[in-house]
C-alpha cells in the first residue's frame, strides 16, 4: 500500500526554472498505483524535501523592453493607470509608487499637458502618435533571484542598480525627451513606465522616424540590452517570432493561488500541456539556429563588403596620387620662364622679383604679386593676363605661342583647379515661402487641376508643397535615406495656360526627388514604388488610386530625371510601378528605366497624363450625377402630374 503522506515532485520545465507540483491524497487518504506510476514517468522526477534544488535560482534573467505608442485619446487613459486613478486589481493600494522623472502632480501638470508643452507650437497632424510610453523591467530572477515566485519582494540592492542604470540609459538616449516617468513597486514585479515624446533631431513629431519598423524597433532592444549588461540581464533572441503575453494574462497567472489537489484527468493534461511545450521549445531552437545560419552568412557579407570597401579605398588612393602627380605637373610650369617670354628682367638683388617699367613681381612658386600695382594672383594665364593686359582666350593662345600647346594646356587646367577649389559652391535655399499666395496656388490645385482640398492641405501642412513669391507651386525635393531637403521643383500658376517649370537655383537634380507616401497605415513599411513624372501627376494618381490599401511611395523623377534605382532594387517583383505619360518621351524613359528594373511594370494612362486621367473621371462622374439627378426631378414631377 503507498503512503499517505504527500508527494512532492519536480518537473524540469522548458523554462529557465524549475516548477513545483505538491500532491496531497485524495479524499480517502490513498494514491492509486497509476498516480505513482505517472509521477515516476521519465518527465515527472520525485523530489525529497530536502533537495538542494528547492529555492535555489536557476536561469539567466532577461531585460524587458516594450513600447506602446500613445495617440491623443490614449495619453488621459495611460495616465490614470500608471497613477492609479483607475481600479488596477493586480497592484497593492498599500503600497507607494515613486515619480522618477517629472514634477510632483498639480492640477496643472497632467501628462498630456506636459506632453503638448513639449511639442510646442508645430502642426500636429490627425491621428499623429503624439506620446510613447515605454515599460521597462527585469524578469523575477533579476529582482529575487532566491525566490522568483515570491510575488511583491525585490532585493533593495538591486532595484537601485536597476533604477539607476535605467535613469542613466532614459537620460543619455532621449534627454528631456523624457516628461514624466513612475517606478511601480505595488505590482507582483517592479517595472518602470516612462513617456517619451517623439520627436526627431530637427525636433519635428515623428514617431516614425524614432521607433517605425522591425529595424528600429530591434536597434531600440539592442540599445536598452546593451545598457542592462552591467546588471548581467541578457536579451531575448534576436529576431524572434516570439510574443510577449497579454497584460490580463499575465497578472491572471501570477496573481491565482496554486492548485492543491490534482485529479488524473488534470495530471493528464498538464503532462499534455508539456508536450506541446516542449514541441514548442524544438520549433524555437529550430528557429534560433536558422536566425544564426542566416547571422553567420550576414557577417560574412559584411566581410566581404568590408574587403570590398577596402579595394575600393586602395583604387581611390591611387586615383588621388595620379590626380597630385598632374596637378604638379601643372604647378611645374616655372612662372620665371613665363616672366622671361614676358620681357621682365630679374632683380640684380633679390633672386624673387622681375622687374621692367611697370612692373616690380614678386614669384613665389606658382603665385605672384605686383608690388607697382598691388595686386597679385596664381599660375601663367593670370601672370599673363596681367602683364599683357588681355583677356582669358588671348592669354592661351600667347602662351600656346610661346611656349607650345603642352604648356597652355596645363596653364588651363591649374587655372580651372585653381577655381574649382577657390569659388564657393552654390548652395541651395529653399524659396521663399509667402503664405499671402497660397490660396491661390490653392486654389490652382482645387479648381484648375481637380485635386480633392484634403490632399492639398495635407502635403501644404507637411511643408511638402507651399506656394512662393511669384506665386510658383514650390514641391520640394528629398532624398530617400534621411529626407534632406536636396531641392524644389517649380510650377507656374499665374494666368491661364501658364506653362512655367523649373528648378529652384541651388537644387541637385540626381540627389532628391518630390515624394510623399499613401494607402495602409502610417506605421506599415512601404510595399510599393510608383513613378511618375511630375508632382501633379504623383498628386493626381495617389487620387486615382485611393482604394489600394497597400503602403506606397509616389515619387517624381522630374522627367527623365535621375531614378534611385538601388532603392527600388529592394522592392519585390511587380512592386515598381512605371507610369510615365502616355506618349513618346514618357514611353522612351520607361522603355530605359524597365531595362535597369526588370521586375517593373508599366502602367499608362488613358490620356496624355494622369492629371487628364483625373480631370476626366471626375467630369464624367460629375455629369452621371447631373443626369441622374435630372432623372430623379423628371420623375417627381411625373409622380406630381398624374396625383
Amino acid at each position: 500500500m503507498e503512503s499517505q503522506s504527500a508527494v512532492l515532485v519536480l518537473s524540469k520545465s522548458v523554462f529557465t526554472h524549475y516548477t513545483i507540483f505538491v500532491n496531497y491524497p485524495p479524499k480517502g487518504g490513498l494514491i492509486s498505483t497509476a498516480a505513482l506510476k505517472l509521477f515516476r514517468s521519465p518527465e515527472v522526477k520525485p523530489l525529497d524535501l530536502d533537495s538542494p534544488l528547492l529555492g535555489k535560482k536557476k536561469g539567466m534573467a532577461y531585460g524587458i523592453c516594450r513600447i506602446k505608442k500613445l495617440k491623443a485619446g490614449s495619453i488621459t487613459l495611460s495616465e490614470q493607470h500608471t497613477k492609479r486613478e483607475r481600479e488596477t486589481p493586480n497592484a497593492d493600494p498599500n503600497i507607494k509608487n515613486i515619480r522618477l522623472i517629472g514634477q510632483p502632480d498639480t492640477s496643472d501638470q497632467n501628462l498630456r499637458t506636459l506632453v503638448l508643452e513639449r511639442i510646442g507650437k508645430q502642426t500636429i497632424r490627425k491621428n499623429a502618435v503624439m506620446c510613447v510610453e515605454l515599460m521597462l523591467t527585469a524578469s523575477p530572477e533579476y529582482f529575487r533571484p532566491e525566490n522568483p515566485e515570491m510575488a511583491g519582494y525585490y532585493q533593495p540592492q538591486r532595484l537601485d542598480d536597476f533604477q539607476g542604470t535605467v535613469n542613466k540609459w532614459l537620460s543619455d538616449t532621449y534627454g528631456d525627451r523624457i516628461v514624466r516617468a513612475e517606478l511601480h513597486l505595488d505590482e507582483s514585479t517592479p517595472h518602470i513606465h516612462a513617456y517619451l515624446v517623439p520627436l526627431d533631431e530637427k525636433g519635428k513629431l515623428n514617431c516614425r522616424g524614432l521607433f517605425g519598423g522591425r529595424e528600429k524597433l530591434s536597434k531600440l532592444q539592442d540599445s536598452f540590452a546593451l545598457a542592462m549588461e552591467p546588471l548581467d540581464l541578457e536579451r531575448g533572441i534576436k529576431g524572434s517570432k516570439a510574443r510577449h503575453t497579454e497584460v490580463k494574462k499575465y497578472y491572471t497567472a501570477v496573481n491565482q493561488q496554486p492548485q492543491q489537489t490534482l485529479d488524473m484527468a488534470t495530471m493528464h493534461r498538464q503532462l499534455a500541456d508539456r508536450r506541446e511545450v516542449i514541441k514548442k521549445k524544438k520549433q524555437m531552437e529550430y528557429t534560433a539556429k536558422t536566425l544564426a545560419t542566416e547571422n553567420e552568412q550576414l557577417k560574412q557579407r559584411i566581410q566581404n563588403l568590408e574587403t570590398e570597401k577596402h579595394t575600393q579605398k586602395l583604387e581611390l588612393e591611387n586615383w588621388k596620387n595620379k590626380y597630385h602627380s598632374l596637378a604638379n605637373k601643372v604647378r611645374s610650369i616655372p612662372l620665371e620662364k613665363v616672366a622671361y617670354e614676358l620681357g621682365l628682367d630679374p632683380h640684380p638683388q633679390d633672386k624673387h622679383k622681375w622687374i621692367n617699367s611697370d612692373h616690380t613681381i614678386n614669384i613665389t612658386a606658382s603665385k605672384f604679386y605686383d608690388w607697382k600695382q598691388l595686386k597679385g594672383g596664381g599660375g601663367a594665364i593670370d601672370l599673363v593676363m596681367h602683364v599683357n593686359q588681355c583677356d582669358f582666350k588671348q592669354s592661351v593662345s600667347w602662351l600656346n605661342d610661346r611656349l607650345g600647346e603642352g604648356a597652355a594646356l596645363g596653364a588651363t587646367s591649374y587655372y580651372t583647379s585653381e577655381i574649382i577649389h577657390q569659388q564657393p559652391q552654390l548652395q541651395f535655399l529653399p524659396p521663399t515661402l509667402d503664405e499671402t499666395k497660397w490660396e491661390r496656388v490653392r486654389n490652382y490645385l482645387k479648381l484648375e487641376r481637380k485635386l480633392p482640398s484634403t490632399l492639398v492641405d495635407d502635403l501644404h501642412e507637411q511643408g511638402l508643397i507651399y506656394a512662393d513669391a511669384k506665386q510658383n507651386l514650390v514641391a520640394i525635393r528629398r532624398d530617400l535615406s534621411d529626407e534632406t531637403i536636396t531641392g524644389a521643383s517649380l510650377r507656374g500658376t499665374v494666368g491661364e495656360n501658364n506653362t512655367f517649370k523649373g528648378l529652384a537655383p541651388g537644387s541637385k537634380r540626381s540627389q532628391g526627388w518630390f515624394h510623399f507616401t499613401m494607402g495602409g497605415q502610417s506605421t506599415d513599411p512601404i510595399q510599393r514604388a510608383v513613378l511618375v513624372e511630375s508632382p501633379i501627376d504623383a498628386m493626381s494618381l495617389a487620387v486615382l488610386e485611393r482604394t489600394d490599401s497597400r503602403r506606397t511611395i509616389y515619387l517624381s523623377t522630374d522627367g527623365a530625371g535621375h531614378v534611385p534605382v538601388d532603392f527600388l532594387q529592394t522592392f519585390k517583383d511587380k512592386s515598381v510601378i512605371v507610369a510615365y505619360d502616355n506618349d513618346a518621351p514618357g514611353q522612351e524613359m520607361a522603355m530605359e528605366v524597365m531595362n535597369s528594373l526588370p521586375n517593373a511594370v508599366r502602367k499608362e494612362p488613358h490620356t496624355k497624363d494622369w492629371n487628364e486621367d483625373l480631370q476626366l473621371m471626375l467630369d464624367f462622374e460629375s455629369q452621371n450625377h447631373q443626369i441622374l439627378r435630372q432623372q430623379q426631378q423628371n420623375q417627381e414631377q411625373d409622380y406630381g402630374f398624374s396625383l
